[in-house]
């Protein structure tokens, strides 16, 4: 989605408009004190002719999508093309791996029975791509209301439901789920929620989590919707399945000259001329229903609903597009995209993604391993979804702390008009702030359970001493293996995440083993990218160290000593 702002106009009920505790922390590249884009100013008018623009000979450029057989999408083609082009498969969506719903079927009371009506949604007000808030069974009253009486028209973009019941009806693509940083990286561990009420009786909510949750999205919108020109947060590619309805894109390739007139068009208020029309080519395609498309890294596109529509989509980050992945998370940094428009722990994700190469290649072991009971939260990974745990209703009475505004910061700013630029779908979910609770792992499960008062203690206890247990057998591990260069949870770099000083001098260390079946795997096109992750890592002056990585200018110096050993096998280009 692009960038938007809030707004109070249009709501369908009073409820629509209700304040939420949410937490805006800075990015890591921009200055406390430098003043975040006034999202008033990036307004424009969305009132164009879509069925010339559909129809305009000069949006017709074919050569921009990359026609290929279902069958070809294999992660061996990926390994040597790359995504570099929009690809459109009008085929079974079985055939390229997919799940999903049946449409004659599944409609949007569906996602309502799956995800749950009382589910606060950040809902886009088309007029003025602005944005409310409302329960999801008011967005489906809306949707439900016949064309001829809708008075506004309002447009879902942001509604992820992994962890929800509607996850086990829909796959994403094979191959997005073979390549997908966060689906394959990301420490199960470490996937953990809490959860906000809203509202006097608190029967509405939001949902917090501690990972990049981005994967899964149902995108519901109804006639004459239009997002405005955007990029996927933090150059994220995209899977897009159109269930029911149709879609139209305009595509627009992301190019050093296309970036840099973007940038100078969301800046400039007084132009309300249609994007596509400014650059060099456009390229318009139509999705019917069960098409299904991906849109690589950095393409700036524009979507146009000319039907009721419902879709399922996610974003997602891989390998093979580090170098525009970083590019675009540059101009956020550069205009300091507020987080709530950004995707969350990117930096976190890079090191994991750094520490899993190292390991393939060198047999050294960076990230210490997290244990589910380190969970401060509710855990919500592989064992909590086994054992039903996203089958569960959320309801005020299973939470017996309530959420206060001490335990999200800058809740006031939050309420303010926020920038909405290279942004689609972001949520508010990344929280320093544990939610503190009387709950407790059960054995059996994996999942939290209400405790009684005078269990609390001896709970604590037992998790106190297997701790020290097992700190004290990571250290044994670190003293006789010389490939463990992780360290117990005292360690320092455990306790202070951000680590200014990781470009010190590395000191002495073992001789590195490589594992040269591994290392001769990384291609030329492969070399290049994490090239471009390597390098923009040691050129920071502060980084955000994920949790459980330890020694992290090893890490970094050992990922591009690797990275300079394959270049050097490789031959020298003509």
């Amino acid at each position: 989605m692009p960038p938007k702002r809030k707004s109070g106009k249009g709501t369908p009920s009073k409820r629509g408009t209700k304040k939420t505790k949410r937490d805006s922390s800075p990015e890591n590249d921009s200055g406390g004190d430098e003043k975040e884009f006034d999202k008033d100013t990036l307004q424009r008018n969305v009132k164009f002719d879509f069925e010339e623009l559909m129809n305009d000979p000069t949006f017709q450029h074919p050569e921009f999508i990359h026609t290929m057989e279902p069958e070809e999408l294999t992660i061996e083609w990926y390994e040597e093309n790359g995504l570099e082009k929009p690809i459109h498969f009008r085929c079974d969506p079985t055939r390229i791996g997919m799940k999903l719903p049946s449409p004659s079927t599944f409609t949007v009371d569906s996602v309502l029975e799956l995800v749950g009506g009382n589910r606060m949604i950040e809902v886009v007000q088309v007029e003025d791509q602005g944005s409310v808030k409302m329960t999801l069974e008011e967005f489906v009253e809306f949707y439900k209301t016949p064309r001829d009486q809708r008075k506004n028209l309002y447009n879902v973009l942001s509604l992820e439901y992994s962890l929800t019941p509607l996850e086990d009806l829909v796959n994403s693509p094979a191959l997005v789920r073979q390549i997908d940083w966060v689906g394959n990286i990301w420490p199960d561990a470490l996937r953990q929620r809490w959860i906000s009420f809203n509202g006097r009786e608190k029967k509405s909510y939001f949902p917090h989590h501690t990972f990049p949750k981005v994967q899964n999205y149902c995108l519901m919108s109804v006639a004459n919707c239009y997002t405005d020109f955007h990029i996927d947060f933090s150059g994220t590619s995209v899977w897009y399945h159109v269930l029911k309805g149709r879609k139209v894109f305009w595509l627009i390739p992301p190019t050093a000259t296309n970036f840099f007139i973007y940038q100078e068009f969301i800046k400039t208020v007084s132009d309300n001329a249609f994007f596509g029309r400014s650059v060099e080519a456009c390229h318009v395609a139509v999705l019917e229903p069960g098409d299904t498309m991906l849109i690589p890294s950095g393409w700036i596109h524009a979507v146009y609903t000319p039907d009721d529509s419902l879709v399922f989509g996610g974003n997602f980050l891989h390998s093979l597009s580090c170098q525009t992945q970083l590019r675009v998370y540059q101009v956020e940094n550069k205009l300091n995209i507020t987080r709530k428009f950004r995707l969350p722990y990117n930096e976190e994700l890079l090191f994991y993604v750094m520490a899993d190469y190292v390991k393939k290649w060198t047999g050294r072991e960076y990230v210490r391993p997290l244990l589910v009971e380190d969970a401060k939260l509710d855990y919500v990974g592989e064992k909590w979804k086994a054992a039903g745990g996203h089958l569960k209703k959320i309801r005020f009475e299973d939470y017996n702390v309530e959420v206060t505004s001490e335990m999200v910061k800058n809740e006031e700013e939050s309420e303010k008009d926020e920038v909405k630029v290279i942004a689609m779908h972001a949520g508010s979910s990344n929280y320093d702030n544990a939610m503190i609770s009387k709950m407790s792992y059960t054995e059996a499960t994996g999942l939290e359970e209400e405790a009684e008062d005078e269990d609390v203690k001896p709970e604590t206890k037992i998790s106190e001493e297997a701790e020290e247990r097992r700190d004290a057998e990571i250290d044994l591990l670190a003293a006789t293996n010389s490939l463990i260069f992780y360290r117990n949870s005292k360690h320092d770099f455990i306790r202070n995440k951000s680590v200014p000083d990781h470009k010190l001098p590395i000191g002495h260390e073992p001789p590195v083993y490589f594992n040269d079946e591994e290392v001769s795997r990384i291609s030329p096109r492969l070399l290049e990218e994490l090239e471009a992750l390597g390098a923009y890592i040691r050129r920071k002056n502060r980084v955000e160290v994920a949790e459980g990585i330890c020694h992290p200018a090893s890490l970094i110096n050992l990922f591009n000593t690797v990275l300079k050993k394959r270049r050097a096998e490789l031959p020298v280009p003509n």
